[in-house]
């Protein structure tokens, strides 16, 4: 909020009429306002960001339903009418009170209050000269608000790009193996219904995929998927990152911020690392679980919300709580509906189905049109161990992509973690049928054994479309010069 503006405006009504305490108030919500800017003799720093309660201040409340100024006439000892800043400060009972509602086109947006220690402080011209106070006050805190909805739905759209993962056709779950079929079904079984589901699997198995399939096939798929990686939560931070904050909740915090479930609500919340949640975070979320409702930090208002929670983590959440690093409550909590990933290893027969699916992602988002893989790069990928599981494999294809230039993958390209596994589960093909000479050195044979796999696959074709030159990617001279150099005898 823009308090300098706010401050200037009451010096300037301090000019008119020396009133003890002046005060701009913003409705924060139904039955609350909350002090942005106070001045006067009466000033004290415990106004700052007070928090005013309608329900205990019927003239408060009265004169906010008008459109002028008016003047509050108490009657504490008839019906328990308390003034507007009792909880901070006692005044006179027969104390001058004026409120001006602040308001843009018929919307209460808060409230101008005036208090002078003397009676009938206030003449009519004097309350004209308060209403065009108060007009500009309100017009202030309404350009502030606009400014701060408008950051809010920057915010949320930020994160919600931020989380989105693009696919060919909406979200793919690419595999026909067995134990990839269990998880679809599973993933199916579970999306329709309110469950809470916790993913588990090795780092890069597809956790957040699986989320946002869960988050797609549910009838939450038109509302936003947010998601929140724990493990790079500064722990501090964690709460405010959940539940939001409040101005000056804590230093920096120097506007009100919406947390995760904010912005997630009536969709989905996916937490990812959910094991590396610290454990006042974990308490809280437990809490939320439990009673659908939560406070932001710094605040005292209770909001509800209405979130489909999706957990995931690739530790053993049951050894995290027997070792005492994880609530065992929050983990039953999660664990209503368990999907467990497999290693890209247990399901080596989804290899070619997922290469095809990235590469075909490839050429349409990098325009590479004659991206292709190679049958040798293909048996390369299939022999490979894969601790990096799904993402090691979309990593790989897009470097091979851009060493072969948008054309040709064969082997040469496939820059996989293990040398030594590359190396030994790489293709290769009888050299001697190619009359390759002995005394050749382990590179020399290397690269021999490359260039017959080009030839084999081009049948024994060197320059043109399809020739082994185009295969490995080098010009035909350059491929003629290597094979006499190394004496390959090619038919």
């Amino acid at each position: 909020m823009n308090i300098t503006t706010l401050n200037e405006i009451l010096e300037a009504l301090n000019k008119v009429i020396r009133a003890d305490l002046t005060a701009i108030l913003k409705l924060e919500s139904e039955d609350t306002l909350v002090v942005l800017a106070s001045s006067g003799p009466l000033n004290a720093p415990k106004l700052k960001n007070k928090r005013v309660s309608l329900h205990d201040r019927i003239s408060l409340s009265k004169a906010l339903l008008l459109k002028e100024p008016s003047v509050l006439v108490h009657k504490e000892h008839e019906n328990n009418d308390k003034d507007t800043y009792s909880d901070v400060m006692a005044l006179p009972i027969d104390h001058s009170c004026m409120v001006a509602p602040l308001r843009i086109d018929q919307k209460l947006l808060g409230a101008l209050t005036i208090d002078v220690v003397t009676c009938d402080a206030f003449s009519e011209d004097l309350i004209k000269s308060i209403e065009g106070f108060a007009h500009l006050a309100a017009k202030v805190v309404y350009e502030e608000e606009r400014a701060n909805d408008l950051s809010r739905n920057l915010e949320k759209f930020a994160v919600e790009n931020a989380n989105l993962r693009s696919t060919l056709k909406g979200v793919a779950l690419v595999g026909q193996s067995t134990p990839w079929l269990n998880v679809v079904n599973q993933v199916r079984l579970v999306a329709p219904t309110p469950a809470n589901v916790l993913i588990s699997g090795e780092t890069g198995t597809g956790k957040e995929q699986v989320a946002h399939a869960i988050h797609q096939w549910s009838t939450r798929s038109g509302k936003s998927f947010i998601a929140l990686n724990c493990s790079a939560i500064v722990p501090e931070l964690a709460l405010s990152e959940l539940f939001g904050h409040e101005k000056g909740s804590f230093t920096g915090a120097n506007r009100r911020r919406e947390g995760r479930f904010e912005l997630a609500h009536g969709g989905t919340l996916f937490l990812d690392e959910i094991a590396d949640l610290p454990a006042q975070a974990q308490a809280q979320l437990l809490r939320v679980i439990q009673e659908k409702t939560f406070e932001r930090v710094g605040g005292s208002t209770t909001l509800r919300t209405d979130v489909r929670l999706v957990a995931a983590s690739h530790k053993n959440l049951e050894q995290e709580v027997a070792a005492g690093r994880f609530r065992e409550d929050l983990f039953y909590r999660l664990n209503t509906f368990p999907i467990h990933l497999p290693n890209l290893s247990e399901r080596m027969e989804d290899i070619a189905l997922l290469s095809e699916y990235f590469l075909a992602k490839l050429k349409e988002s990098w325009s590479m049109p004659n991206l292709q893989l190679s049958t040798a790069a293909l048996h390369t990928l299939e022999t490979y161990s894969w601790p990096g599981n799904v993402r090691e494999l979309s990593n790989v294809l897009e470097r091979a992509a851009i060493l072969a230039r948008g054309k040709h993958i064969t082997p040469q390209y496939l820059q996989l973690g293990d040398k030594k596994t590359l190396m030994n589960t790489a293709p290769s093909v009888n050299l001697e049928n190619f009359n390759v000479p002995e005394d050749l050195n382990r590179l020399e044979r290397a690269m021999a054994n490359e260039i017959m796999l080009a030839l084999a696959e081009s049948d024994e074709k060197i320059s043109g479309k399809g020739g082994a030159a185009e295969i490995l990617g080098i010009p035909p001279t350059t491929l003629h010069s290597t094979i006499k150099r190394l004496r390959l005898k090619v038919s």
